[in-house]
């Protein structure tokens, strides 16, 4: 199981990666109007029609982009996973691959069907918020669950208190994004408190892999007692 673990890293990285640049290369094309990272939301730059939608104006020239890096993300975040489920046993490698791959599925949705005035005329935007859901719900669960699990072994205590920190952060964000949808808020700056924290977290596991990695005495991430007693 030795190679998995710095496999996963890779691909933990290279998805955050190309999903960070993809939107910080998206965003930098919106021209007029500018975007926001406050106020827009982030499946604004996947949007490829222009024009206005729930009280935003939308015209992302590289929209193709922004959806390229929401599917290249899904599909690395659900590799990543099952090969980290690899280095598990009992419940908590069935849970982990199991959540990772529909973590995958949100991602690719958001990134086919897309949030848009069109989406809304043409019936796709259900799909698309079902994606979202899923994406943002599924990869903030898996770091919450995780981290419960691996807080309970030595070895593993502090990416454990790390995930269940971001996880739980993650989920009281999407909570608060729908409560105050219509409240005037920052609403971009609240879902990226949903989303970043999945990406964060992403980081955070490939670091602790490719420390286990390095000192052959350290206690794997993925076998844990917790997470072995499941």
């Amino acid at each position: 199981m030795k190679p998995l673990r710095p496999l996963a890293a890779a691909t933990f990285i290279l998805g955050a990666a190309i999903y960070l640049a993809a939107e910080a290369i998206t965003a930098a094309a919106w021209k007029s109007p500018s975007y926001s990272y406050a106020d827009n939301w982030i499946s604004d730059l996947g949007s490829a029609t222009p024009g206005v939608f729930q009280g935003r104006e939308l015209n992302s020239p590289l929209n193709v982009v922004m959806n390229t890096g929401f599917i290249v993300q899904g599909l690395l975040f659900g590799m990543a996973a099952v090969l980290l489920s690899r280095t598990m046993s009992g419940r908590s490698r069935t849970f982990t691959a199991v959540t990772g791959v529909v973590t995958m599925i949100g991602y690719i949705l958001v990134g086919t069907f897309h949030g848009s005035l069109q989406a809304q005329q043409n019936g796709t935007l259900a799909l698309h918020f079902t994606g979202a859901t899923l994406a943002i719900v599924g990869g903030n669960v898996l770091a919450l669950v995780l981290g419960i699990h691996w807080r309970k072994t030595p070895g593993t205590r502090l990416i454990g208190l790390v995930s269940i920190v971001l996880g739980a952060f993650g989920l009281v964000s999407v909570t608060a994004l729908f409560l105050t949808f219509d409240a005037g808020l920052p609403s971009g700056a609240i879902e990226r408190g949903s989303v970043y924290t999945i990406v964060i977290w992403q980081l955070a596991v490939a670091v602790a892999l490719l420390r286990t990695r390095a000192d052959s005495g350290a206690p794997h991430v993925g076998a844990t007692k917790a997470s072995t007693s499941n």
